[in-house]
Parts: C-alpha cells; structure tokens; sequence
C-alpha cells in the first residue's frame, strides 16, 4: 500500500507589486512535477493602493500560485491596501519582501513584529547595520529571515561548487573575475530607482551581490581558506551625474589562497557577452556564460598536459542545466523546507554570509563616496 503525503505549502503574503515581486510570483504558479515535498500558494498580495494588489494578481496569480492550482490550498489569493493587513492574514506564514530598497529594513522589521516568517530581497538592507537589528529581532522571536540572494540554490551553482571544490577540476583556485553590467546610465531617466540616489540606486546596490556571489563561492568558501575575510578590500568608484555609482569595481585578497576576486558591476555598458565570469586555477579555467544571477552554462577548460607558453593543449566541457522559469523556485522551496522543519536560517544564505556581504557593500561605498541622502538609512 502506497501512502501519499501532502506537501508542505508556504502560504506567501507578497509585499510590494513591481518587477522582481512578479517574477517570484510566476515562478511560484510554475507546475514542477519533479517537487512532491513542498508546494507554495499565494494567500494575499499588499501595494500602497488596493488595485495595484488586484492587478497583480490578475496578471500574475489570477489562480493562486501551484498549490492552488492543484486544489491542495483553496482559498483565492487576496488584495490589500496596505502591508499591515498582510501581516495580519491568518493564513499567511512566510512575507516576501520585494519593495524598493530604502524600505526593505523597515517592511522586514514589521513583518517580523508581525510575527511572521520573511524573505527579503536583495540588497537585504541599506547597511550592516540594518541587517544586524532585522537578525536580531528575528532570532528573538524564533522566526526564519533570509535574504533573497536567489542565485545561490540555482542547480548550476551547486554544479560549480562540486567542480571547484569537490572533483579540483581547476586545481587550486588563484582567480576569480567577474563583470555583471547592464547599460540603464543613458536608457532610463534619472527618477528611476536603478539610477536615483533617493532609491539606493546604482549598479552596486542592485548586481553587487552577484558579482560577490563567485568570487565568495571559489575562495571564501573554499576549504582551504577556512572562512577566512579578504585581508584587502579595495574599491574604484565613478560616479555617475545621479551621484551614484556608474561603474564600480570591487578587489578583494585572500592570501592564505595565495587568490584575488575582481569584481565589476557597471550601467555604462553591457557584459562580456560569453564570460560574465572566470574562475583561474592552476589547472585550467571555468567560464560562466550567462547573467551571474541566473547561470545555466559553464565551460570548464583544462590544461591537457603541461603548461606552455606555446602550443598550450586545452580539454573543454561545456555543461548546460536550463530550468524553466526565472530561477526564483529554487530558492522558495528552500524557504518552504526550511520553515517546515523549525528553521529560523538557511545554510546556504546565512544571517552571518547577509552580514558579510553588507560589510562588503558598506566599505565599498565608503571607499567610493557614495553617500545615501540623509536619514534613509533607518540604523548606522
């Protein structure tokens, strides 16, 4: 006799009705057969305005996210005129945060006095600062807080942690470059909030958790280093006519590797068209091939005998792992899993890796002058 067990469904409150807030919704709606353990449903949608929330779900969720779909949670999904109705839902365990970046501090810290469960996205705060009081807060309430740095549960970023890691199939890792850039500096007026300073606009508050995310997996991470910060974090900053950064460049020095990331993120200009990022050891080279927060091909490359300054002889391996969606799924089953189990953090994105990332982000900007307006910064 087969017993069929129900899955665990996260019941989402969505907060805020833009562009990210979309692509984590479709991707919930997605029929995934191959995921039989946890499902998710979409109970309530909040905006400042009650038919924004209505619209949202009518383009996006008209039919509730999968569980839904699947008649494993009945009820419709909901819209609301403001946040804290949201908080308030009875049905609602875990609040996905995808508002603009000033407010993901204060929308987190309510949905945890709330007493719920919160994935914010990325930038997970302004500052370290902020992220270290949302941690706080969370860890003395019991509840699970997570920043949305997506990119990490994706199947080809475990693939390349088994490769560096694992199989050494690089040898010892001494480089790690990375360029995630977009050209908005001249596409895009000035008010909007990837190029406005009252939006903590800029390439480095919107890609530079990307293109950390490498250069964090190849040599932070790496066994050898044992969790070792970089002795050196060097930043260059131009800046644009917005008085945010255009183009910024992050070096960070992992001597016990003996390594160095170089890490850019720019609006003046598109990335490398096939390399957004190379990993150098000293066996050969990895390439990623696409956006670094969504990674579906790599080209490992690896020295086919001795090194020479001539006639090198190379063995390639193109791996390809497409996934339907935008990629946002992986990461909510995690969350999923991890709530049903008592989690209050996930392994992979920890409240300490969020605070480390944030120091990054807040030493660069110093290094740069790049200043947020006085007092949008909650907590310094």
């Amino acid at each position: 006799m087969t017993v069929t067990v129900a899955p665990f469904v996260a019941s989402w409150g969505i907060i805020g009705c833009g562009w990210i807030s979309s692509m984590f919704v479709s991707d919930l709606v997605l029929d995934r057969p191959e995921v039989t353990d946890v499902s998710h449903a979409v109970v309530a949608v909040g905006s400042r305005e009650k038919a924004k929330a209505a619209k949202f779900i009518e383009e996006h969720c008209p039919k509730g996210a999968c569980a839904q779909v699947k008649g494993i949670h009945n009820a419709p999904p909901q819209a609301y005129g403001s946040y804290d109705e949201v908080f308030a839902h009875p049905d609602v365990n875990i609040i996905y945060i995808g508002t603009l970046h000033p407010t993901h501090y204060s929308d987190a810290k309510a949905a945890l006095e709330a007493g719920k469960n919160v994935l914010v996205e990325k930038p997970a705060c302004l500052n370290a600062a902020e992220w270290r009081s949302l941690s706080k807060i969370a860890k003395e309430k019991g509840l699970f807080l997570m920043e949305g740095l997506w990119t990490r549960f994706q199947p080809m970023t475990q693939t390349l942690i088994k490769k560096l890691h694992d199989e050494k199939a690089i040898g010892d890792i001494k480089a790690v470059k990375t360029d995630f850039s977009m050209p908005f500096y001249d596409s895009l007026p000035g008010s909007h909030r990837t190029l406005s300073r009252e939006a903590a606009g800029g390439p480095l508050m919107d890609l530079g958790p990307y293109i950390l995310l490498p250069a964090l997996l190849a040599l932070y991470h790496n066994p050898a280093n044992g969790k070792a910060k970089p002795e050196s974090v060097r930043a260059s900053m131009i800046k644009s006519r917005h008085d945010v950064d255009l183009t910024t460049t992050i070096t960070l020095d992992f001597p016990r590797l003996g390594a160095q990331a170089v890490c850019t993120t720019s609006h003046a200009y598109s990335s490398p068209k096939d390399e957004r990022g190379l990993i150098i050891g000293t066996r050969g080279e990895i390439a990623i091939h696409d956006g670094l927060s969504r990674i579906t091909k790599i080209t490992i490359k690896q020295y086919d005998g001795e090194f020479s300054f001539r006639d090198m002889k190379w063995k390639e391996e193109t791996i390809e792992q497409p996934f339907p969606g935008m990629g946002l799924h992986f990461e909510a089953d995690a969350v999923a899993r991890d709530i049903r189990d008592g989690r209050t953090e996930n392994e992979l994105v920890s409240h300490e890796e969020t605070l480390f990332v944030m120091e990054l982000l807040d030493e660069t900007r110093k290094q740069g002058g790049y200043a947020f307006p006085e007092g949008m910064e909650q907590i310094v």
